[in-house]
């Protein structure tokens, strides 16, 4: 970690976190010196003697003028405090982060205290600790392969989140990164709420179950998930005290859900109704069951559920009107290359458009890793904190982007637009086209270039309805039309250069678009296509439309298609994301309900889809087979 190797690090309050945190630098001789300052002068002396501090000091004012970053990790209310005597003890080149639990009251406390030195000031939150408190209970390895959050600010320096990433990452930290407020939202959730409950289900079975006499004897009888999930009432009392009096409104909101949750599952009980339980229960289950097959199945592998486990499925119906707005993400391949650009920037981006599929979390966690603070996506936001070097340099992305449009992002800044995913502004087209008395208006659309077209433009050939406003990207507006059958070429020359993945499967997903096309067009659509026997995703997708009533002729290089409405049936889409988001599509003007498995990669590719589409009016539900 070069950017601590001449560093003096200074710790302010050497507890849990402070000590570890110390003795973690020390082990891993990341920085140059490791200064402490704290209140109990025993603890300071034994970090002195087991080599984890080079000094200490019971006054803030003796060693914060020797520090180059100095790591506040006292109680959240008391962050305030040493901000504000920090102000006149550090020059401008001091790097100052803290350790606290609450980001929003801390960040205005630094603001307050700081002002214009708050660009080196970075929050940082380690998700990491123990129920045992003090410097006794501290060890080196406690940040290791544990999660720390990091909220950068929007007017941070570069270089200063780069070097508290780098003190993290010293430690051994899997660094994550988010807004503030997002932060104290999700941790109200996430680890408030729990500790909250620990709290309180401990004094409760106490009042309740145990006598008078004997108030442990609650824990007598205790199974193992008791124990669990009480272990966390023995932390520091005085420590979450702070934390909830410093994140009030964002507890007692997700409190209220809890308690609203609650009295319906009491409801549930007193009427004996076991298949509300099982129902409840088994959603739990499911959310929780995805988390791993999210987040932890193996990379380049398309996911599947694990054997026994229940399987999303889509239910597709017939709809006479959809209406509303539509803003696409970008491709997975897109959002690479606009993240490698950034990266590559000794500045801050921002970029609006990001995909939150398995793909592009994984390359975000990667740069993580790879020592660049990545803030998001939250709500398709990213703001990357740029190193100068192409990090991603042989990873098999291009470089560049270019296509992109800037808006203004408030408080004088700009947010880079990407360009939506071209398959899903076709195929929002395409139904809209197809479903009656539809009006959706698709934002963010990039227009393309000579020779490389965008594919609505061959929507539009066949009598689509289509209404474009803008330049860099474009507003589209989409109403219902007849569409007409009309000869495409997707042949290529002989003597051109073979295209790449990405662009392939491009090709091909547009070519499976426009087959369905071809079964709301009157007449005939011919699909001229390279080697159709040997495309086998192209193959899947026509046997399986096929076997619901899809009029679909196929030939060595020309797929002929006639207008036909699908039965009512079910539609295997083998955790293709693609075949599974037309077959919804197709499901809009069926003849009746059609149900979708094999769709847990669609669902994983597109999070939040399902969701966006049933807001425009799509006749669809989201369940589960057992089968």
């Amino acid at each position: 970690m070069s950017l601590l190797k001449d560093k003096t690090v200074l710790i302010v309050g050497l507890g849990l976190i402070g000590g570890s945190i110390a003795r973690g630098l020390a082990t891993s001789k990341a920085c140059r010196r490791i200064l402490a300052v704290g209140r109990d002068e025993a603890a300071l002396q034994t970090a002195m003697l087991d080599g984890s501090i080079h000094a200490y000091a019971t006054d803030l004012a003796t060693l914060a003028p020797e520090a180059d970053l100095i790591m506040i990790t006292v109680p959240t209310l008391s962050v305030r405090l040493i901000l504000e005597q920090l102000r006149d003890l550090v020059d401008d080149r001091v790097i100052i982060t803290d350790a606290a639990s609450v980001k929003g009251n801390v960040v205005a406390d630094a603001r307050r205290a700081l002002g214009a030195r708050v660009s080196r000031f970075v929050p940082g939150h380690p998700i990491a600790g123990s129920e045992r408190s003090g410097y006794p209970a501290s060890r080196a390895d406690l940040f290791d392969k544990r999660k720390v959050i990091l909220t950068p600010l929007s007017d941070n320096d570069t270089l200063a989140v780069h070097t508290v990433m780098a003190l993290w990452q010293s430690l051994g930290a899997d660094i994550h990164a988010m807004s503030v407020e997002r932060h104290d939202k999700v941790l109200a959730g996430t680890s408030h709420l729990p500790h909250l409950l620990a709290y309180t289900l401990v004094n409760t079975l106490v009042d309740s179950v145990s006598e008078p006499d004997r108030v442990q004897q609650v824990f007598d009888y205790a199974a193992g998930g008791f124990a669990d999930f009480s272990r966390i009432a023995s932390s520091d009392p005085v420590m979450w005290r702070d934390i909830f009096l410093a994140n009030t409104q964002a507890t007692v909101d997700i409190l209220d859900a809890y308690v609203t949750s609650l009295q319906r599952m009491r409801s549930v009980l007193l009427r004996a109704d076991g298949a509300a339980l099982t129902r409840e229960f088994g959603r739990a289950k499911q959310v929780r069951d995805e988390f791993y097959l999210r987040f932890q199945h193996n990379a380049g592998q398309r996911p599947t559920a694990p054997a026994g486990q229940a399987t999303a499925v889509l239910t597709g119906r017939p709809r006479h009107s959809l209406q509303g707005e539509f803003r696409a993400p970008a491709s997975p391949g897109t959002a690479r290359k606009y993240l490698e650009d950034a990266v590559a920037h000794s500045s801050v981006s921002r970029l609006q458009g990001v995909p939150e599929d398995t793909e592009t979390l994984c390359l975000v966690q990667s740069l993580r890793a790879n020592g660049v603070p990545v803030v998001g996506p939250e709500q398709g936001q990213v703001t990357v904190y740029g190193t100068g070097d192409d990090i991603l340099a042989g990873s098999g992305s291009g470089s560049g982007s270019g296509s992109g449009d800037t808006a203004d992002a408030g408080h004088g800044q700009s947010v880079t637009v990407l360009p939506a995913h071209d398959f899903l502004v076709l195929a929002m087209s395409l139904t809209a086209c197809t479903v009656t008395d539809s009006r959706l208006v698709l934002s963010a659309v990039y227009p393309g270039i000579e020779g490389n077209e965008h594919p609505l433009l061959a929507l539009q050939q066949m009598g689509a309805d289509l209404q474009f406003t803008g330049k860099t990207l474009l507003t589209v507006t989409v109403s219902a039309a007849t569409l007409r059958g009309c000869d495409l070429d997707f042949c290529r020359n002989s003597d051109a250069p073979p295209l790449d993945k990405d662009t392939q499967d491009a090709v091909t997903e547009q070519i499976l678009a426009y087959i369905v096309a071809g079964t709301f067009a009157d007449g005939e659509t011919r699909l001229r296509v390279d080697d159709v026997q040997g495309n086998v995703r192209v193959m899947n997708a026509c046997q399986l439309w096929r076997g619901l009533g899809a009029d679909i002729q196929m030939a060595k290089d020309v797929i002929t298609v006639r207008r036909s409405v699908l039965a009512s049936g079910t539609l295997a889409c083998r955790d293709d994301p693609e075949i599974a988001l037309l077959s919804v599509v197709l499901s809009q003007r069926a003849a009746g309900h059609i149900d979708m498995t094999g769709t847990t990669a669609f669902t994983l590719k597109y999070p939040g889809l399902v969701s966006q589409l049933q807001s425009l009016g799509f006749g669809l539900e989201l369940g589960k087979n057992n089968d």
